[in-house]
């Protein structure tokens, strides 16, 4: 994902539910691990394209969902159908994995992931999701075949596929990463593309928040705003599973915006 400036009014709500100023300049941590009653996400499915005319010669002859996954040679839709390790209390997790490959903190690629796709789960806790993208502008989420039903009904009709999966990548800038939208709804493929893009854009500044900023876009406002929040996320994660250790993330106060 994303040196693009995506749905700014999303992000301004999650931001000011995670970031919450104690000063004209500082960064807060607020806990996103478990709430009451989180805000529910507005599920718009992707619109279904026209019935073809019944006399209409050139007409596919069945739209159903099951038929266009057969057309579609280039999707691997067979995915595994035990849910991945996505908890980030464990040491085998997708995150811990991804993390040591790529040598980034498992718990800031989290902390992104939070950021990204955040859902509630059983429990009423709060974690991300990787059973979700955004086509045409328009959110669907679901359970993971329901996902790729639509995802397959939209790549079909050559709509515009954007954010997709758990790390919410942007795939029209990152099309040379996979073979096709729907690979990166493989929350492996997902992470592992993510890292590297949240990697590069903080090798290019010494500027943390800039630096994970530039995930989201590089339009320094909009970075600062996104790494501020990724931050405040990941030094409250911090304070909870690593109560012993005093690994700080420094960030000039100044580039924070209040």
């Amino acid at each position: 994902m994303k040196a693009h400036p995506k749905l700014q009014s999303g992000l301004a709500t999650l931001a000011s539910a995670q970031v919450a100023p104690t000063g004209s300049h500082a960064l807060a941590t607020v806990a996103v691990v478990s709430v009451a009653s989180p805000a529910p996400a507005r599920i718009v499915k992707a619109a279904p394209a026209p019935s073809p005319e019944p006399s209409s010669p050139a007409s596919t002859p069945s739209n159903a969902p099951d038929a266009l996954l057969a057309d579609v040679s280039t999707m691997d839709l067979m995915m595994p159908v035990a849910e991945p390790d996505l908890d980030i209390a464990s040491r085998d997790s997708l995150w811990a994995e991804v993390g040591k490959s790529s040598g980034l903190d498992p718990l800031l690629l989290y902390s992104v992931a939070l950021v990204e796709s955040r859902a509630l789960l059983p429990g009423g806790k709060v974690g991300p999701t990787p059973w979700l993208f955004r086509v045409n502008d328009h959110l669907v989420l679901g359970d993971r075949r329901h996902v790729q039903m639509e995802m397959a009904v939209a790549s079909q009709f050559g709509s515009m596929v954007q954010d997709v999966g758990i790390m919410q990548v942007y795939y029209p800038m990152h099309r040379d990463a996979v073979r096709d939208p729907l690979t990166l709804l493989d929350p492996r493929t997902n992470i592992t593309v993510a890292a590297k893009i949240l990697r590069d854009g903080m090798h290019e500044t010494r500027d943390p928040v800039l630096g994970v900023g530039y995930y989201h876009s590089h339009t320094p406002e909009l970075a600062r705003d996104y790494g501020a929040a990724v931050l405040a996320v990941y030094q409250r994660l911090k304070s909870l599973y690593r109560p012993g250790r005093a690994v700080q993330i420094a960030a000039r106060q100044s580039a924070v915006h209040a």
